[in-house]
């Protein structure tokens, strides 16, 4: 089975406050978290027709990034199912440049 993830333009219409303030909060805690980011992703599982899913991404300082894994489980132990089924996305390199310019950011330290 496949699954592709796309990253869709993101109005700031499109994310409720709700799922926003679940990130920002998230983001306040984890002081591994520079950037915290909410984008609409198009999902298409194998070959049926894509569905649209809010996601939250993060970005780690250059001296945090080996703590990936525990920022990850930390987020799937404290956010709301609706905000853990976009997934934990930690962002690199060129993802950075793609969910600044697509998405919205909700958290900057």
């Amino acid at each position: 089975m496949g699954v592709r993830h796309k990253l869709l333009d993101t109005a700031p219409e499109q994310v409720p406050h709700e799922f926003s303030q679940s990130v920002i909060d998230f983001c306040k805690a984890v002081h591994a978290v520079s950037e915290g980011y909410v984008g609409l992703t198009e999902i298409t599982v194998d070959f049926e027709k894509p569905y649209e899913q809010l996601a939250a991404a993060f970005v780690l300082g250059e001296e945090d990034v080996e703590h990936a894994q525990t920022l990850a489980d930390r987020f799937y132990e404290t956010m709301p199912a609706d905000v853990q089924a976009g997934g934990c996305n930690v962002l690199d390199g060129e993802a950075v440049d793609v969910w600044r310019k697509q998405a919205q950011r909700v958290f900057s330290r």
